[in-house]
């Protein structure tokens, strides 16, 4: 097994058959624990000999600390509404057309012999009841509602956490101070 200090890579001339000028040779068993240290977090880097050595990464910058701390509050607001709504392709729409079908249809009174007229309604009925009667549609539109209505004050939640934990981020002064803020906004988040 060798090193390169020029590409920072490593080669096997059984793999590789040709590697770098600069190539030095290193054991097997130095390339396992280099790779150990590397999945750790650490980085690979040559020594003044050109010798691979594992070292501890420089600290962020506040300005990738932040970056970093954005993304991973913004991906964990993403985990806590998957914890209450499905979140594949075109679902929103769906959750937005089956909440107004449902408030038309309450606003007119619930109106079963209208029911074709409120697809989403009908729909969420005949899921529930292979037969419906003017009752399961009456629950079914409420069942709807109901639903939404909790996700709403679930979902402001969630939303509220996301947008106070990146200001806080935002605000923040130094790198720790990013990840500290980070930290506090995934804890809230995960609690929701």
């Amino acid at each position: 097994m060798f090193y390169s200090k020029a590409t920072g890579g490593f080669y096997d001339d059984r793999i590789h058959g040709t590697r770098p000028v600069d190539a030095v040779e290193i054991t097997a068993a130095h390339h396992a624990e280099l790779l150990a240290a590397q999945s750790s977090g650490k980085r690979i880097e040559p020594d003044v000999n050109g010798y691979p050595v594992a070292v501890e990464p420089p600290p962020l910058t506040l300005a990738e600390a932040q970056a970093a701390a954005l993304a991973a509050i913004d991906a964990e607001a993403g985990a806590a509404r998957a914890r209450y709504i499905t979140t594949t392709y075109g679902q929103d729409s769906t959750y937005l057309l089956k909440a107004a079908d449902a408030d038309r249809y309450k606003a007119a009174g619930y109106p079963d012999a209208l029911i074709a007229s409120y697809p989403w309604v009908r729909s969420k009925a005949r899921s529930m009841v292979a037969a419906p009667a003017a009752t399961d549609y009456q629950a079914a539109a409420d069942l709807i509602t109901t639903t939404r209505d909790a996700w709403v004050v679930k979902g402001a939640d969630i939303e509220e956490a996301r947008e106070a934990g990146k200001h806080a981020v935002s605000a923040a002064a130094t790198a720790i101070d990013a990840i500290a803020a980070k930290e506090a906004a995934i804890s809230v988040l995960v609690a929701l």
